[in-house]
């Protein structure tokens, strides 16, 4: 493990969160990201297609790794010579629920990092559906969320927890308002179980584009996840477009220097390769 230092200009070293055409909800190349990765600076990035095997998903199945690999390959012949690195990355939708099937592919090919999500409640209620807000009050909604959070945490099979509290991008839709403060029993079990399993959080400036305008998680909900003792964090924008490549990547930092963080871990092979000062 090396240690490595931040540009002398501020650019953010990482952006661990990506999309491409590999994942059914964007259109974006994987060169046009990476042309936007090096516009703003990054040094680091990883694609990040989304695995979703919930038969309500958007498109299961539509994942192929061979056609990704294929793609991810291509892409770092292009950028490699122009500082980029570009790492093997995948967000597995429920690793809880569909760890059988995410691990036989895992274990089939070179990953460098792996997100975990969790997109649907119960296997059934889907968290970016209105009618999950509107046919129950927050406590709920939120109390289920958090819950089947933990148990997916200590679970495990995936290195970085990906935006942790993302029911309040449809969440403050429905009740024009999320407040962190009033939710800290929830946060804290979540922040427990990710420190107990060696797996990282990650500030996602995806929040910021929406109503909410947020990062996950909010500075309160960081600085508690660091007061316990939380070490592993990193930066995902959460891009399905280029122009969102390290959006607000700026805030990001500030936030993570506010809560404690003077550093960054990065990862490769599916283990932590360095860290980088901030």
């Amino acid at each position: 493990m090396t240690d490595h230092h931040a540009r002398a200009n501020g650019a953010a070293p990482m952006d661990y969160h990506m999309h491409s055409r590999e994942s059914c909800d964007c259109d974006a190349t994987m060169a046009a990201m990476c042309a936007a990765a090096l516009e703003r600076g990054l040094r680091e990035i990883a694609f990040t297609e989304h695995y979703d095997l919930n038969p309500g998903d958007q498109c299961p199945g539509y994942y192929q790794p061979a056609r990704f690999f294929e793609q991810l390959e291509a892409a770092r012949a292009e950028f490699a010579g122009q500082g980029l690195a570009i790492r093997a990355g995948v967000e597995i939708g429920e690793p809880h629920i569909y760890a059988e099937a995410h691990r036989a592919v895992l274990d089939r090919w070179p990953y460098d990092v792996v997100l975990g999500s969790l997109h649907w409640t119960g296997g059934e209620f889907s968290v970016f559906d209105r009618s999950y807000y509107a046919s129950r009050g927050p406590a709920e909604a939120f109390g289920r969320y958090f819950a089947e959070l933990v148990e997916m945490v200590r679970a495990g099979g995936f290195e970085i927890l990906a935006h942790v509290d993302v029911v309040k991008r449809v969440g403050y839709d429905v009740y024009a308002r999320f407040d962190t403060h009033e939710w800290e029993d929830l946060y804290r079990p979540v922040w427990q179980a990710c420190i107990e399993a060696g797996i990282a959080v990650e500030i996602n400036t995806g929040g910021y584009r929406r109503r909410v305008d947020e990062a996950h998680p909010a500075l309160d909900a960081l600085r508690w996840y660091r007061e316990m003792g939380g070490e592993l964090l990193t930066l995902g924008s959460d891009a399905h477009r280029p122009e969102h490549v390290a959006h607000r990547f700026d805030e990001a930092l500030a936030l993570a220097r506010a809560a404690g963080f003077t550093r960054l871990c990065t990862f490769e092979q599916r283990q932590i390769s360095g860290w980088v000062a901030i």
